[in-house]
């Protein structure tokens, strides 16, 4: 349920119930793709300033002082909504990452597995990121901000609209044909060269991902995909 400005649940009378130190610990979620960002601590005033300003901040234990996020790195966590766990001791915070989120540079905290023998297995970056779509459109949109020579994106972006919609309906014909042919890997490799064309499109008209997303959220009922109207 999500957690209004005065601390309270929307839905019914729930509280944020903190601990004996006045802490709550608070999960942040990357809002686009679900993936767990990091884990700290809010007080009463990070959670108000977290509401009211729309910028996470969380509780220092070690500085005892309130600590807005990327104040000094510049990685902000732009908060979407927050979500209190059935028992009221646990946040959910949705937010809108700037950067990365973890001190070492990662875009997650959570990168070391643990596994069986007690042994941490630490995974890359690439493994750590969560859905390729989003990747992939953040690399468009830096190839749009800051062109590269040799970059086929940036040279899709530098021609304009007219080429990146014949590569679209070009990439569109060749699924159908695939298709068709009902062969598996055809169709696999003429969709992926339909979708990446299509965020490239994407990109130009600074549609983001989370965009699609929410559209696409919109239309599932319980049953499934709405009929159109």
């Amino acid at each position: 349920m999500a957690v209004e400005s005065d601390g309270s649940a929307a839905s019914n009378d729930l509280k944020v119930q903190f601990d004996e130190h006045g802490l709550v610990p608070a999960v942040v979620q990357d809002w686009r793709d679900g993936a767990v960002l990091m884990v700290a601590y809010m007080n009463r005033a990070a959670l108000d300033e977290t509401l009211q300003t729309g910028y996470v901040h969380f509780w220092s234990r070690s500085r005892q002082q309130l600590w807005k996020k990327g104040e000094t790195s510049g990685n902000f966590l732009l908060s979407k909504r927050v979500f209190l766990d059935c028992d009221g001791d646990v946040l959910l915070v949705k937010a809108e990452p700037t950067g990365p989120a973890c001190h070492t540079g990662a875009r997650t905290c959570f990168f070391s597995e643990v596994t069986p023998q007690g042994v941490a297995a630490t995974h890359g970056d690439e493994e750590a990121n969560g859905s390729v779509f989003d990747r992939l459109y953040e690399m468009v949109r830096q190839r749009k901000a800051h062109p590269q020579e040799h970059s086929y994106v940036s040279s899709l972006m530098k021609d304009g609209p007219d080429r990146i919609l014949k590569k679209v309906v070009e990439e569109a014909g060749e699924v159908v044909l695939a298709v068709k042919t009902e062969h598996r890997e055809e169709i696999i490799h003429e969709v992926a060269d339909l979708l990446f064309h299509t965020i490239v499109a994407m990109g130009h008209c600074d549609i983001p991902m989370t965009a699609i997303q929410q559209e696409l959220g919109k239309r599932f009922g319980k049953t499934g995909i709405r009929e159109p109207e």
